[in-house]
This record gives structure tokens, C-alpha cells and sequence, in this order.
């Protein structure tokens, strides 16, 4: 039997065209079969159009692509935002790359999975907004539906997903302290997962640990993270690192520039003083941060369990993949703080970091390597490093 995995996210999701804040119709690769080639350049009403602004990239994966505009977009798209290959000949001529995006799919063992990519706007609305965007459905299909990849996962797979779940469930504990206590946990057991037997011991020690308090102490203690913000987060959203984006196509950059100028206007204030700089994210965490995220606490939930989805977590590397979230949720936590210290965040405020940052990862910017540079100036342990960076107050 072969099974369709759909979230309630995907299900609810609609490509909202023209309206769209950040249309994709800008600054991605739109490869072109051959066979739509041949319809576009030689039987479209847009033929002579396509043979303008569609090339052949002989030797490259692709058959062809459309060459973007200046500013990187596709010649096909009208000023007012429709699309003039949809609207001569429908949905099915589009190219792949039209067709699905932002839908993703993967198959995984004898189920095909559905999602879609935090960087279109709409799917990160739905994604983060929706408390039940988290329903999974699953749907017996015919076994001509997809073809099945043969996938052993490990034995303890479903052991840490659902530990995975139930800490990130404990609403009486914050945030930050349930991270941590996943990530302590995580780190523990990664170095024993090749011994079954092992594993389920320091699983248990684990679990005791977090039932007696002593994971919780752990975090107590830590120093908060608010001085490696205020020496990392304008870095990290500079728009000098969006450079490295692909084409540099000035659209692409829009949003970056949106976010960046925020940030850069919740600390200038305080100039150079550092002490003056974590005041001010102190008070955005303490004050506008907390209400929105307690008046909205599915968000960051149905962050990270998108994220266990799209991973397939813990099938591989759970330590590895567990701390690249938590350097996301890092950053991405240190952008809402900002803008909460000058006003109450709101919805659009939470779509444009999440879209934004994952748009900017999507086209090459790279934000780890500024993370790396504060653990070598810190000196501090690689693995412990992640869980430092979720203690504010």
C-alpha cells in the first residue's frame, strides 16, 4: 500500500498572484523541458516572444531556461502580475518550475510527502499563521501513483520524533528553556545511536533528567545570548550579504533591504554602546516580543515541526540538524526582538524575517559562517555553542 502524506498547510494553501509581496516571478532559474521548448518557439502564440527571451543551454542539465530581464524578471509577466503563458494556453503550459513552486514533494519509502518552501510569502502565512497548519493527513492511494524508494529508518526514529513533539508541546515551560532541554538531549544521544541498547539507556537518563529539573537548571544558569546579538544581528541582515545572491537582481534584494533598515533604526540609538544595544533588545524581548508570541504561541511550534517534516528528522545527523534550527530560530528571533523594541509586532513583521531569510538562503546567501566567527571569538565547545545562543533573560 502506497500513501499520500498532505499537511493541513498545503491543503490550505493558493498562489495569491498579483497580490503577492514578493512574487516569484523574480530571480529564480525557470528551466524549460524540450518538449515545452518545442510548443513555446514553434506553435505558441507567444512563439516569437519565446524565441527572443528562451535559450538553449546545451551541456547544462536543463534543455533551456527563460533569460530574466535586467532586474531579473520574467519577460512573461505583465505589469499588472499575471502571467501571459498562463493566460494564452492555461496551467499545463507552464514549466515545471511555474507549475509547483512553492509546492514541494518527496518520496520516502512508500509515502509521498507534500510541503512547501518558506520562501514565497503566502506559504510561510499558512505555514506560521494557521494554528492547525500542523494536521497531518494521510491518504491510501493506487500503487501506480508514484514509484516507492526503499528507506530503513533508524530503529529509534520514532522513539525521538515523538520526544521531539511532546517537549516542544510543554506550555507551562518557555520556549527557549524546551529547546534547550531537546537540544542537551539530542546531543546525548547522537553519540550513541549505533548502539540500540545504548541508546535506550542514555535516553532514559535523559528523560529523567528532564522530568527531575536538572536540564532546566542547566539553562537557568546559562548567560544570556543578548551581547552575541548586538555583535552579530545587523551583520547577519546586512544587505552586503545578500550580494552573494545569484544575479544580485535588485528585486531579490527588496525585502532584505525592508528588514535590514528596520533593524538598523531599532539600535541606532544606541550607537556603539553595546550595553545601550542589548538594553533596547531586552526591552523588545521582554515587552512586544512576549505579547506577540504569547498571543500567537503556535508559530514557533509550527515552525520547528515543519522543519522535523521537511528533514524527515531524526533519520539523519539529528544533532547537526536539531542546531541548525536553533541558529535560524537564532537569527530569526534577534530580527523580531529589534523591530518589537520600537513597536507591537504583527503578522507581516513574522512572515518578512521567516520569508525573507529563507528567500535569501534559497538564492546563496550564506549567514552561518558569521555564527562560526562568534564560536571561534567565544572559544566555546562546537556542539554546546548552538544551545548557548537560546538564553535571553
Amino acid at each position: 500500500m502506497k500513501y499520500c502524506i498532505t499537511p493541513e498547510f498545503v491543503n490550505k494553501f493558493a498562489c495569491i498572484a498579483e497580490h503577492c509581496e514578493d512574487h516569484c516571478c523574480h530571480g529564480w532559474n525557470i528551466h524549460i523541458d524540450k518538449a515545452t521548448y518545442g510548443f513555446m518557439t514553434k506553435k505558441s502564440d507567444l512563439k516569437v516572444k519565446s524565441l527572443q527571451v528562451i535559450e538553449r543551454t546545451k551541456g547544462q542539465a536543463s534543455y533551456a531556461k527563460i533569460k530574466l530581464d535586467e532586474s531579473g524578471v520574467c519577460p512573461f509577466r505583465e505589469r499588472g502580475g499575471l502571467c501571459e503563458v498562463h493566460k494564452a494556453h492555461g496551467h499545463k503550459r507552464l514549466s515545471t518550475t511555474c507549475q509547483t513552486y512553492p509546492r514541494l514533494s518527496k518520496v520516502r519509502g512508500n509515502q509521498k510527502e507534500s510541503s512547501l518552501t518558506l520562501s514565497c510569502p503566502e506559504a510561510a502565512r499558512q505555514v506560521l499563521l494557521n494554528p492547525s497548519a500542523m494536521n497531518f493527513h494521510r491518504e491510501a492511494v493506487a500503487d501506480t501513483s508514484f514509484v516507492a524508494v526503499k528507506q530503513t529508518r533508524p530503529l529509534w526514529y520514532e522513539q525521538v520524533r515523538q520526544l521531539f513533539i511532546d517537549v516542544l508541546l510543554l506550555d507551562a515551560v518557555p520556549l527557549e528553556e524546551r529547546l534547550f532541554i531537546l537540544g542537551m538531549t539530542l546531543k546525548q544521544l547522537d553519540s550513541h545511536k549505533d548502539d540500540i541498547d545504548s541508546f535506550n539507556n542514555t535516553l532514559a537518563f535523559c528523560c529523567e533528567k528532564i522530568t527531575n529539573g536538572e536540564f532546566s537548571a542547566l539553562f537557568a544558569n546559562l548567560a544570556s545570548s543578548l551581547n552575541l546579538h548586538t555583535a552579530f544581528l545587523i551583520k547577519v541582515f546586512n544587505v552586503q550579504l545578500a550580494l552573494g545572491i545569484v544575479g544580485k537582481q535588485e528585486k531579490v534584494l527588496t525585502r532584505m533591504h525592508l528588514l535590514h533598515e528596520q533593524l538598523v533604526d531599532a539600535l541606532a540609538p544606541a550607537g556603539d554602546d553595546e550595553a545601550k544595544q542589548k538594553e533596547i533588545l531586552q526591552q523588545g524581548f521582554s515587552g512586544n516580543y512576549q505579547d506577540y508570541i504569547h498571543a500567537n504561541p503556535h508559530v514557533w511550534l509550527n515552525y520547528f515541526i515543519y522543519e522535523m517534516y521537511q528533514h524527515d528528522f531524526p533519520t539523519d545527523n539529528m544533532y547537526e540538524v536539531f542546531s541548525e534550527l536553533v541558529t535560524n530560530f537564532f537569527i530569526l528571533r534577534g530580527a523580531l526582538v529589534a523591530i518589537a523594541s520600537q513597536r507591537p509586532l504583527q503578522d507581516n513583521d513574522l512572515i518578512l524575517a521567516v520569508q525573507t531569510y529563507h528567500r535569501s538562503r534559497s538564492h546563496g546567501a550564506t549567514f552561518g559562517q558569521g555564527i562560526e566567527g562568534i564560536r571561534k571569538v567565544l572559544n566555546v565547545d562546537d556542539q554546546m555553542f548552538p544551545l548557548m545562543l537560546l538564553k535571553v533573560l
